[in-house]
């Protein structure tokens, strides 16, 4: 019942946000930008990559919810709540941004605002809707985690040791699976819009698109190094983590322009610094725990169908001795 809420929340916002971008490209379309007011139609063509990548993060939000059901993992469910609360923040940026540059058209008088209105009346809409949301879902995400403790507990047993080395995989995948959005979606998003600027130095723009290309296959390694428990894949992707630093620091710096901040792009990549950075540690930690009884517990697919199969008969072996005796 609560994954059907949580889809029906998503596609809402969704179709918000698909208006909002037509609205400031529409906006952007009336600025002739070989004029000084260029800066007012740079910046709300930016604004759609802004709302193209929160469309985005709502299709991952879908996935998001679907995997946190079927895999039971509570981390991800108390995860969503706090994630719809950062993005109602970032949609109320937005408004102001849009009072901003309501003001400065205003000023001159020559042009049609009346896109950039709509848009600022829709966003606080969804400001307000997903700060509604975040409130309910973290209710139903309370109540979804204490069942999903039980199934944990059921799963692992009363092993203290074991369920704080668990929790703290569970915390790791969690990292991952945010990462498909902090890292990819959004580094996706502005090599495509900053890759099309003529002025973009090379190097610069190589290293983001390498790396931009890399994540998904990176994060999919690492998830596999943590089952595999292998200190050496690892390592490797721990690596990898710092290098997307790097990025986020050329990021940074093409954006923390003179009179041209991009405000909600400049908040992803921080807050993206940030969880790429927990990541790192999170997959120190987990290596760490490597070979103290945990790799049964953390297996998927075919593996965890093999482990499972052992399992069984494990146990059945167990009681059929208890039986003889």
């Amino acid at each position: 019942m609560a994954s059907v809420h949580f889809n029906i929340v998503a596609v809402v916002i969704i179709i918000l946000q698909a208006f909002i971008c037509s609205q400031n490209t529409l906006q952007a379309s009336l600025l002739p930008e070989p004029t000084e007011d260029s800066r007012a139609a740079d910046r709300l063509g930016r604004i759609k990559w802004e709302n193209l990548a929160f469309i985005g993060f709502q299709v991952w939000f879908l996935g998001m919810v679907f995997d946190a059901t079927i895999y039971q993992n509570t981390a991800e469910i108390l995860a969503l709540a706090f994630l719809n609360a950062v993005c109602a923040l970032l949609g109320a940026l937005q408004v102001v941004d849009g009072v901003k540059w309501l003001r400065e058209l205003g000023k001159t008088g020559s042009y049609d605002t009346r896109p950039l209105q709509t848009a600022m009346r829709l966003e606080i809409a969804l400001s307000v809707a997903l700060l509604l949301f975040a409130c309910i879902m973290a209710y139903l995400s309370y109540e979804m985690s204490r069942q999903f403790g039980w199934n944990i507990y059921k799963k692992i047993g009363a092993d203290l040791r074991v369920q704080r080395m668990y929790r703290m995989f569970q915390f790791f995948v969690l990292a991952l699976k945010i990462d498909v959005f902090t890292e990819f979606l959004v580094s996706l998003f502005y090599v495509i819009q900053f890759g099309m600027k003529s002025e973009s130095v090379f190097w610069e723009t190589a290293i983001q698109i390498i790396v931009t290309i890399l994540i998904l296959p990176m994060l999919y390694f690492a998830r596999t190094a943590g089952s595999a428990e292998s200190h050496g894949r690892m390592l490797a992707f721990i690596t990898f983590e710092a290098i997307v630093i790097v990025h986020y620091a050329l990021i940074l710096k093409q954006t923390l322009q003179p009179n041209n901040s991009w405000y909600t792009w400049i908040c992803l990549v921080i807050i993206g610094i940030l969880i790429d950075a927990a990541t790192g540690v999170l997959g120190f930690i987990c290596m760490r725990n490597f070979g103290c009884g945990l790799r049964s517990y953390v297996q998927r697919g075919k593996a965890k169908q093999r482990q499972d199969l052992e399992m069984t008969k494990s146990n059945a072996d167990t009681d059929w001795q208890i039986d003889e005796d």
